[in-house]
């Protein structure tokens, strides 16, 4: 019963203990070599290096700072301002037989783009039904037109899909007066 009370006694007074008491003591010292040492035990301090130790006092995490911290200021980063590229001159829309000889039926509206780049016009997405009452089918339709100057002799080519696959090109000549 009395190490009990001994217990109950001695706790109370272990929480009202300032917690200052419990911050430490850092020793630091450089050897011959240049070699920065710390260490929390004064013992451990070679005789010849003890007198030009210095002591650091480490305070306890959960104590309240007696100063507010110092502000930081950090450099800006502002980056330099890079003159912007020129723009390539837009495309005509003509379609060189270099590239058109390489578009096929069957291809899908993906490889038409990353062969030909976006069209000069698209038209909207219409929807064709076909099939009887009880079935009906839906497909999109779409057409890319890749317009040619007819002052320079550039040709017209239209590419028709249905549900993204290509159905039929058509290749338009410029009229010749």
């Amino acid at each position: 019963m009395r190490r009990v009370l001994i217990y109950f006694g001695l706790f109370p007074l272990l929480l009202l203990t300032p917690l200052s008491l419990w911050s430490g003591e850092v020793y630091k010292w450089v050897d011959e070599k240049g070699t920065v040492h710390l260490t929390d035990d004064p013992i451990k301090i070679p005789e010849k290096h003890r007198p030009q130790t210095e002591t650091i006092l480490v305070p306890d995490k959960y104590a309240e700072p007696t100063q507010p911290p110092e502000k930081r200021t950090y450099p800006s980063l502002v980056e330099p301002e890079v003159p912007a590229a020129k723009e390539p001159a837009p495309r005509s829309g003509s379609v060189p037989f270099e590239e058109f000889k390489f578009i096929q039926e069957g291809m899908s509206e993906a490889e038409v783009l990353s062969r030909l780049g976006p069209p000069t016009r698209e038209t909207a997405d219409e929807v064709e039904v076909s099939g009887r009452r009880l079935v009906r089918r839906e497909s999109l339709v779409k057409r890319y037109y890749y317009l040619g100057d007819p002052d320079l002799g550039e040709r017209t080519t239209v590419i028709h899909f249905k549900n993204g696959i290509v159905q039929r090109i058509e290749r338009i000549f410029p009229p010749t007066w």
